[in-house]
């Protein structure tokens, strides 16, 4: 393969496609194992949004046998970036940064309205505490309003959308600490996750921990996902900065998609990733005073499951929280929110969210429990606020620790 290229773009100016930046291309032996694990696929049934139609596609494009047509293009950034393909490709493919470069390198020659909504709001409003709390307070104020129109379920739940109390900033255990643990407040995930936050710290210091809870901030993922690639390094340095400005024996991240990129960002002296239900299970600390009745599904997050985070050492203490745990079927398979997603292919992203309700149906389950925001966020659309659940909302309900 060669290097840089100029290609033609229907309808648009030349195009650069960076064959070096684009890596993985040529490692594409067209198996086929990833087709059954693609969401996008199962939904549309189309080769060309699958993974492994979509790397032919773009091979394609670099080798000059074709151009960045609307329907490559359209293929291609239909991908979730839910990476459970990396998990099935045995060439060790990253889907997450193949993607990540495709649309660094494209999103400002291709960019329709929806894309440079996300561009915006990434640059402009996500990045800044004080304008993404301004921006919720606005939807707070207009939801009433929104929610009489179609799709209105993509909207926050009410209780999301109400300011909560500030974090604390330390948390002292009552006894000998076991160690200390910094807490990632996140973006979005500050505002409409605040009281999961709250749950976390008091739950880790209720088991010895001295905790530390640094100012609120993007780590980028949703950046890196976007094409924002040098963007979402940036923010993820200045997270880890804060997150271990003091001597810490753990980070703690309770979403996934934020723990995942901040791993591939993690230096070899940075202190590991983990997230507050694997801690416990791990460390100890944690005694469940009662089962939270009903049958409950536990939806493990796409980016939990498929990176190098621990996706089932926090399984058993959930299950010691409620009365039956059950099965989903297709466990694995993406909800369809995938973090700004629902801005970019919100008629896609509802499809594979009706697909994820339907798999719910079918294991009889009467709630779910899952640990990344935007997958709680679609479920409680899916469900109701009263049968969707964050890990910590379980562990806390169950050992009677009240929220805030």
């Amino acid at each position: 393969m060669g290097s840089a290229q100029l290609v033609c773009v229907e309808g648009g100016p030349p195009m650069k496609i960076d064959a070096v930046m684009i890596p993985a291309l040529k490692d594409c032996v067209h198996c086929g194992l990833c087709l059954p694990e693609c969401p996008t696929y199962h939904a549309t049934g189309r080769e060309a949004e699958s993974p492994r139609g979509r790397i032919a596609a773009l091979r394609g494009v670099v080798e000059e046998r074709s151009s960045v047509s609307d329907a490559i293009h359209d293929g291609l950034e239909s991908c979730l970036v839910c990476r459970a393909c990396e998990s099935a490709c045995p060439s060790g493919i990253s889907m997450e940064n193949l993607m990540a470069r495709y649309r660094e390198q494209t999103r400002n020659v291709r960019g329709d309205f929806s894309a440079s909504l996300e561009s915006w709001l990434l640059s402009y409003v996500i990045s800044h505490p004080r304008r993404l709390n301004a921006c919720l307070n606005l939807v707070r104020i207009l939801s009433p309003g929104l929610r009489i129109f179609p799709g209105n379920e993509d909207l926050p739940a009410r209780h999301r959308l109400r300011p909560q109390p500030p974090v604390p900033q330390l948390l002292e255990p009552s006894g000998q600490a076991r160690g200390t643990v910094s807490i990632l407040r996140g973006c979005v995930a500050d505002r409409l996750f605040r009281e999961e936050t709250h749950l976390a710290a008091r739950l880790l210091a209720r088991a010895g921990w001295r905790v530390l809870v640094p100012a609120a901030g993007c780590c980028g993922a949703l950046h890196h996902h976007a094409g924002l690639v040098e963007a979402g390094q940036r923010h993820a340095s200045l997270r880890w900065k804060d997150l271990s400005a003091a001597e810490v024996d753990y980070v703690v991240v309770d979403s996934a998609g934020c723990g995942s990129h901040l791993l591939g960002q993690r230096d070899s002296d940075s202190p590991p990733i983990t997230d507050t239900v694997t801690l416990l299970a791990h460390e100890g600390g944690f005694v469940a005073k009662s089962r939270l009745p009903g049958r409950w599904a536990i939806s493990v997050p796409c980016h939990q499951q498929h990176s190098d985070l621990d996706s089932t050492t926090g399984i058993s203490i959930i299950e010691s929280c409620v009365e039956e745990r059950v099965e989903l079927p297709a466990q694995d398979h993406c909800c369809g929110a995938a973090g700004m997603y629902l801005l970019r292919r919100r008629k896609l992203s509802r499809k594979i969210g009706k697909m994820a309700h339907e798999r719910f149906e079918k294991s009889d389950a009467d709630a779910i429990v899952s640990g990344n925001p935007g997958c709680l966020l679609r479920w409680e659309g899916l469900l109701g606020s009263s049968r969707a659940k964050h890990p910590v909302q379980i562990l806390a309900q169950s050992s009677g620790l009240t929220p805030i």
